[in-house]
């Protein structure tokens, strides 16, 4: 499944894509599920689990100004097992599994099941460059990472994703610091995300065009932005995290149901 140029790739930059991993009538299924929990969602569901576009404005007659899949704004949700069979299935797909079982190991758990959307007319600026392995550690070891499969067209513009290659080689204990910085007219507590002494305009940043049914692969310590969405329908993306079953969370910080879900056992999905 992975290739040593995938392999090279994977330990020199960080990141590879494998383009239309999955095929029309997957990316189809895969999309009739979320726009089925999107259909359901409201404001009062607002939770740690379920967020909402802090630039959300109520149009006169008190909906949210969306679109027709997702009319409420909604820009995350997590443990998608728990919420569709379909997603479920998504989340333990041979597609993914074996992957990560090449890059690492027999033995596979899953970490996050979760979706990144973004709303029509997304102003994703506040979202920043950032490391995802902050929020992990701390781990036993860095053998944690995430694959975001695209269900829709998603570019520089039009919510897609922007890496750095090569900068995921630090050390956990030398993760650098966050940074969060106040922006005059933004609502509320909002802050644009950093990283320090990282200044993107000086790197070589990449900010590839997706095609719906590609899957990008990163490490968790890649840094990384999501970016804003100009067009006029939200755009759907999955967020899969795996790491082998030896990275152990010391800590029991991961409070996301996928935490306690074994993927594989001898390279079998389970």
């Amino acid at each position: 499944m992975v290739s040593q140029a995938l392999r090279r790739a994977d330990a020199d930059d960080g990141y590879f894509i494998l383009r239309g991993l999955f095929d029309a009538d997957e990316v189809a299924s895969l999309k009739a599920a979320m726009h089925e929990l999107l259909a359901e969602v409201t404001p009062e569901d607002r939770s740690p689990d379920i967020g909402f576009d802090p630039w959300t404005r109520l149009v006169p007659n008190g909906v949210a100004d969306g679109d027709a899949n997702n009319p409420y704004r909604v820009i995350y949700m997590n443990d998608l097992h728990l919420r569709h069979s379909r997603l479920d299935a998504h989340m333990r797909s041979t597609k993914i599994a074996e992957v990560f079982c090449d890059l690492w190991d027999a033995d596979i758990n899953a970490f996050q099941s979760a979706s990144v959307i973004k709303p029509n007319q997304q102003d994703n600026a506040y979202h920043g460059w950032h490391q995802d392995m902050p929020d992990y550690v701390p781990l036993s070891n860095d053998r944690n990472g995430c694959v975001i499969t695209y269900l829709d067209e998603m570019g520089p513009d039009t919510g897609g994703t922007s890496l750095v290659a090569g900068t995921h080689r630090v050390p956990l204990d030398a993760l650098p610091e966050r940074t969060y910085t106040e922006v005059d007219g933004w609502p509320g507590k909002l802050r644009r995300r950093g990283i320090a002494g990282f200044d993107p305009a000086a790197a070589p940043v990449v900010s590839p065009e997706f095609h719906p049914g590609d899957a990008l692969f990163f490490h968790s310590s890649l840094y990384h932005r999501a970016n804003s969405n100009a067009d006029e329908v939200s755009k759907i993306g999955l967020i899969n995290v795996y790491m082998a079953a030896d990275c152990v969370d010391l800590t029991a910080r991961n409070q996301f149901k996928a935490g306690e879900v074994r993927v594989t056992r001898d390279r079998w999905v389970r």
